[in-house]
Formats: C-alpha cells, sequence, structure tokens
C-alpha cells in the first residue's frame, strides 16, 4: 500500500513529465489518493483525518521546493536538445536526475507514512497485503497469457507510443530503429515479481509485529527509503543493461529526427514548462 501512495501522491508530478492532464491532476491529488488506496485498506474517518493532514503538508512542500526543481530540468532537457544530438551519456545523466526526484519525494514523506502505519489494525494491514498479492496474481495472469515474442511485440508497440507522444508521428525507420533496440532488452518480469514478494513479505511481518518491534517506525522508514535491498543482483543488473540500451536507442533516435519532430518536442517541453508555472503560482 505505501508504494501505491507513493506512486498516487506522485502521480501528478509524473504527468507534468508525460504530458497527460497534468494540472487537472496535480489539484485533485487528495480525490486520486483515496480512489488508488481504496483499492487495498479501507481508512476509517479518523486515519483519513490524519492522512489529509498529511497530504496537504506535503503537498505545501511539494508545490514551494519540488516544482521548481522539475522546471529546472525540464529547462535543461530543452537546452540540451537546442545545443544537438544528446550523447548516451547525457540522456543517462537526465535519468539519475528523475530518480533524484522519486528519492527526495520518497524521503520526505516515507517518515510520516511509518507513523501514520501505527495507526491501521491487523485486519487492515492483511487485506492490504492480500489486495497487493491479487495484483501480483493479476500481473502474472495478464503476462502468461502472452508469448514470449508477444511480450516483445507489445513492449515495442509500448514503447513507440510512448515515444510518438514526444516526438509525433514516427517514420518506418524510427519504429524500426526503436523495434531493434527493444528486441534486445533483458527480460526483468521475473526478477520484478520476486522482489516484489519478497519485500511485500517482510514488510507485512514487520507491519503485524509494530507494537512489539522497538523503534518500529524507524525501522519501516529504512526499508521503505532502502528497496533495492530486496533485489537481485541480477535484476539489478538487467535494469542497469536495459537503462543504458535505452539511453543508446534515445541517441540514434536524435541523429533521425526531422524538424517537425523536433518542433513537436520543443513544444511539448514548452507546454510542461507552462503547466508548473500555472501550479506554482496557483
Amino acid at each position: 500500500m505505501f508504494k501505491r501512495l507513493f506512486f498516487t501522491f506522485c502521480l501528478a508530478a509524473v504527468l507534468l513529465l508525460t504530458g497527460c492532464t497534468s494540472k487537472f491532476a496535480y489539484n485533485n491529488i487528495d480525490w486520486l489518493l483515496y480512489w488508488y488506496v481504496d483499492d487495498y485498506v479501507d481508512l476509517d474517518k479518523s486515519q483519513k483525518q490524519m492522512l489529509d493532514a498529511k497530504v496537504e503538508k506535503w503537498l505545501l512542500w511539494h508545490r514551494q521546493d519540488e516544482l521548481l526543481r522539475y522546471r529546472q530540468h525540464l529547462e535543461d532537457l530543452k537546452t540540451d536538445i537546442q545545443n544537438g544530438v544528446l550523447s548516451s551519456q547525457q540522456w543517462l545523466t537526465h535519468f539519475d536526475r528523475g530518480s533524484a526526484h522519486w528519492k527526495r519525494f520518497r524521503g520526505e514523506i516515507s517518515p510520516e507514512l511509518s507513523e501514520l502505519s501505527l495507526h491501521l489494525n491487523d485486519q487492515q494491514i492483511d487485506d492490504m497485503f492480500a489486495a497487493l498479492e491479487k495484483d501480483n496474481l493479476k500481473q502474472e495472469k495478464k503476462r502468461n497469457k502472452m508469448s514470449k515474442q508477444q511480450r516483445i511485440e507489445d513492449s515495442i508497440e509500448n514503447t513507440q507510443e510512448q515515444i510518438k507522444e514526444w516526438l509525433g508521428k514516427l517514420s518506418n525507420p524510427q519504429k524500426v530503429l526503436i523495434s531493434e533496440y527493444v528486441s534486445d532488452f533483458k527480460p526483468t518480469f521475473e526478477y520484478w515479481m520476486s522482489y516484489r514478494r519478497e519485500i511485500q513479505k517482510v514488510t507485512k511481518t514487520l507491519m503485524l509485529s509494530r507494537h512489539q518491534v522497538d523503534d518500529y517506525a524507524s525501522k519501516l522508514n529504512q526499508l521503505m527509503q532502502n528497496p533495492d535491498q530486496f533485489k537481485s543482483s541480477e535484476y539489478l543488473q538487467a535494469n542497469e543493461y536495459n537503462r543504458i540500451k535505452y539511453a543508446n536507442l534515445l541517441n540514434a533516435l536524435n541523429m533521425t529526427l526531422t524538424e517537425k519532430q523536433k518542433k513537436h518536442m520543443k513544444n511539448k517541453l514548452n507546454d510542461l514548462i507552462e503547466d508548473i508555472d500555472d501550479l506554482i503560482q496557483d
């Protein structure tokens, strides 16, 4: 549930970097929050009031501090693009900056989320992790319906659609280029599922013993802020390989862009920066 909560609260921030109804999402984060959380745990009135107070505080911090960071990141990305073809290393640097946005947010809210978890009862905790396992099984069922080739084709299609959002219509050579790179990505689904189940198991055990464990909130906070400890070395290596491969793909695509696609990408960045400016001024 905590990862789900992280995701929900970050949703608007992520949308700011993907161009999807960003201002609406950001300004309605409290409603979106309950929409997602309700899938996992039913909060009583007092629990909702405590969460409301925290969300208000987090939003204030995020609007005052983080949106300026996002804006600067987008401006720097726009400058790099205008200066010419971005190298793979430049793209990796932007990926790292994107990860840093997430880590700062996680570091800001996880201590208080840990404290809030003390107010859940055992039934709520059991229900929450049962819902998470239901999600796991749903993901596995969806994947198992597809052959290996179908999974690759689905990944190619998704990647093409994501890039199309930024560049506009893709040429056939660009589609082929994306297909070649994505086909070489290392599969991570099984590693990811093992990681999910391991961190969920450890978290559930800790939460159910919350009244018996010394310094419980600190331990849960440390767990949430250091999730990579539950990822296998194979998973971490595959993720890093794919990250580098994706940066190489973007570098290769840079060399194929038409003036129309460059303009589309510039307009996209300008629109996002304007959205952030509007949110900061609200």
